[in-house]
């Protein structure tokens, strides 16, 4: 069939850029639901990659960015991204609509958390089949490399995991590890290692060793049309497999949904959403040298 093809003389071409004619939709948020008429302004970490990336040219990019671009472009808007570490500092000052990456701690009687636009847990990464999921009996006989004093070391100690660590000074260190095969499996946090994994041919996420924290979209409580349209273009995004798209593609193979992947013979107790923690207490990751960021993610 390969050679029939090849061999038929036809020539594909696909249109420019110029050619697409983009569906005209029509804004669902008027000038008195908005920070700017017609933009949408959405605020998250513009330097906690890979969910906020900002390139040496000004230039966003990065998961969150990319969701936000989805959701303007569903309610008929415009994006604009601001910088911030959290949702009170934009949304009570009104710089920004909405923030994404909020915790239900954020929330207040001023702020609205809703949504779920992603999920992080502390987690381990080796060179398994895709799909297989570890142990704790399994890493009682490997070396795990961790950032030292990250938020991942703290669950695996938690988790009562017997086992030699190795101590990085940061998580792209631990994945040279794992690659050279200094280490056997690499504990971060999943966003993280879900974005490195891609770079590293036979490596892939080996299951979650803490609770799941479900990151949402924080905006002004008194804000209910906004809240309502953006929860809504959320909510088809996830349907029609936008936002799973999205999430490979910055990702990876990493499940989009954590909440049943825990290593086998890992019990986290009972806690509330605010205590259930990531990997928030690692100092993220750097952009790995020799690897173009446009290949990996935008």
């Amino acid at each position: 069939m390969a050679a029939a093809i090849g061999s038929c003389g036809c020539s594909f071409l696909i249109p420019s850029r110029a050619d697409v004619v983009r569906e005209e939709v029509a804004p669902a948020l008027g000038s008195s639901d908005l920070v700017q008429e017609g933009v949408l302004t959405v605020a998250f970490d513009t330097a906690s990659a890979p969910e906020g990336i900002t390139d040496a040219d000004g230039t966003v990019t990065g998961y969150y960015a990319d969701v936000a671009a989805a959701l303007a472009q569903r309610l008929g808007l415009k994006v604009s991204y601001v910088d911030a570490t959290s949702s009170s500092q934009v949304l009570e000052s009104g710089q920004a609509d909405i923030y994404l990456g909020a915790s239900t701690s954020d929330e207040d009687e001023s702020i609205a958390v809703f949504g779920d636009c992603l999920e992080d847990s502390s987690a381990l990464f080796a060179k398994t089949d895709e799909g297989q999921t570890l142990s704790v009996d399994d890493l009682a006989s490997m070396t795990v490399g961790v950032q030292g004093s990250s938020a991942a070391q703290d669950s695996l100690n938690k988790a009562g995991v017997v086992g030699q660590q190795s101590t990085y000074m940061n998580v792209n260190e631990c994945f040279e590890a794992l690659s050279s095969g200094e280490v056997d499996c690499v504990a971060c946090d999943a966003t993280s290692g879900g974005y490195l994994a891609r770079a590293y041919e036979g490596v892939s996420f080996a299951g979650t060793l803490d609770a799941v924290n479900v990151l949402g979209i924080a905006a002004s409580e008194g804000s209910s049309t906004l809240i309502d349209e953006v929860n809504g273009a959320l909510e088809d995004m996830a349907d029609d497999g936008t936002l799973d798209a999205i999430h490979a593609t910055w990702f990876g193979t990493l499940p989009v949904s954590l909440s049943d992947h825990m290593l086998t013979g890992i019990t986290v107790e009972s806690t509330g959403p605010d205590d259930a923690t990531g990997d928030g207490g690692d100092t993220g990751i750097m952009l790995l040298d020799g690897i173009d960021i446009n290949e990996l993610g935008a």
